[in-house]
């Protein structure tokens, strides 16, 4: 088949009632029932010389090596080439665990093999559904966000930073067969699907999944795909099943508004550049630093209540088990480890998407779209793995839950404050890439 094509594939991935639920320490116990479905789409695109994948999920994230053998699997199956393949996660806090976060909950082995081999066999069904399409890009405004890193008493606490940055604006792919009939609507915005705090056992995909129900009550026909921005620092303002449906419906309203500006064209040129990197993370503290912290750990899960629930346990227990194996690196003299953190980026036509693996603070995504060549430029977290949380240089003086404690749910030491050079250098290297293809 010549000329531009797309195709879009749909699957449930809902897990069985009773596996545990992510994102929240505070979980009172594994998931009760199902509110709405989770699902993965995949929507496939070529213009004859480069095929494209791309996967949304509901999920709160993958582990790199998940997203590694998702990306056999697919190559495998489909022929197209790893690098041409991102999967993504709306970072929903009421989905599955899985093993990108460690102590809020327990990954069920049986549904974690289920779910991967489904992906790609999704995937493998977007491309058997190409057809000849049109395409087009559009950036209108919305804000359901909050930046949530607030100063209190000296101290940063996840509240409500009024004066900080958010993310403005949404980005819509339309993707329409050349029928009319339409196929695909990709619509990014940057704000953690939180609206249900830790309190809810009911599965669901939170705001987005409302987002996703409201743009395909809109576009009969086609498939909606959501790509949580980078929101690292951002929650979602309203909380709640109300606030859940608000924030979505203001989402499918921001989608409608842009779909009546898009242009579509049916000539669309296609592009991949991946830059692999090495974050440089901080050295382990002193032993005796290390050693007293893990006596803190102990304590303090030593003087938890008896009745605590099991997530707040199991959080206690993690801190002992990360404080135990930051005193083992530092008791060996452990210095410069690294963390592979990949930057990919896709041409279509006029617009750009660069993903990110991990939960970025939203100036990143806001400056690599500001340099980027390409108009609009989506920038996404939690895509292709998360590797936890990746803050702004400017954040690491000023401390809080991202900088200094959320480590422990994903791995051993932070990222230091060289990340955020590299990190926009690469975008811009695998933009300036594209723009030369």
């Amino acid at each position: 088949m010549t000329g531009f094509v797309a195709g879009v594939a749909r699957a449930d991935i809902t897990p069985p009632v009773g596996v545990d639920l992510c994102g929240y320490g505070s979980r009172p116990g594994p998931s009760t029932g199902v509110h709405d479905d989770l699902a993965c789409t995949a929507l496939y695109l070529s213009d004859g010389r480069c095929e494209l994948m791309v996967l949304s999920c509901d999920l709160i994230g993958l582990h790199h090596d998940n997203v590694a053998a998702l990306r056999r699997g697919i190559t495998a199956l489909t022929g197209v080439p790893s690098a041409q393949i991102m999967v993504a996660c709306s970072h929903t806090h009421a989905g599955p665990a899985t093993p990108c976060i460690r102590y809020l909950g327990e990954t069920d082995p049986d549904y974690l093999d289920w779910l991967l081999k489904t992906l790609v066999v999704t995937a493998g069904r977007a491309r058997e559904q190409a057809r000849p399409a049109r395409a087009g890009w559009a950036r209108v405004p919305v804000r359901v966000g909050m930046n949530r890193r607030q100063a209190l008493s000296g101290r940063v606490i996840i509240g409500n930073n009024d004066a900080g940055v958010t993310a403005p604006h949404l980005d819509l792919l339309a993707v329409d067969g050349l029928d009319g009939v339409p196929c695909a609507r990709l619509f990014s915005h940057a704000a953690h699907a939180v609206a249900l705090g830790g309190d809810n056992t009911l599965i669901s995909a939170d705001w987005p999944g409302v987002a996703r129900r409201g743009i395909e009550a809109d576009s009969p026909g086609a498939r909606a795909l959501f790509l949580q921005g980078c929101c690292g620092n951002i929650n979602c303002r309203e909380r709640g099943w109300e606030g859940c449906e608000a924030q979505g419906k203001a989402v499918a309203e921001a989608v409608r508004t842009a779909l009546a500006e898009v242009r579509l064209v049916d000539r669309l040129e296609l592009g991949a550049a991946v830059v692999p990197l090495e974050l440089p993370l901080s050295d382990p503290p002193t032993v005796s630093a290390a050693a007293a912290l893990v006596a803190d750990c102990r304590q303090k899960l030593a003087d938890l209540p008896a009745d605590a629930n099991r997530g707040f346990r199991w959080m206690a227990e993690g801190a002992v088990a990360w404080s135990e194996g930051l005193l083992r690196l530092a008791e060996q003299g452990v210095r410069g480890q690294t963390l592979p953190f990949e930057v990919q980026a896709f041409r279509m036509g006029g617009g750009a998407m660069v993903a990110l693996p991990g939960e970025v603070f939203v100036e990143y995504g806001l400056a690599i779209a500001k340099a980027s060549p390409f108009a609009p430029t989506l920038v996404a977290g939690y895509a292709n793995g998360n590797v936890g949380y990746i803050p702004t240089a400017a954040a690491y003086a000023e401390g809080g839950y991202e900088v200094d404690n959320a480590i422990r749910y994903y791995g051993m030491t932070m990222p230091t404050v060289a990340s955020e050079g590299l990190i926009l250098e690469a975008a811009a290297s695998a933009l300036a890439a594209l723009d030369r293809g």
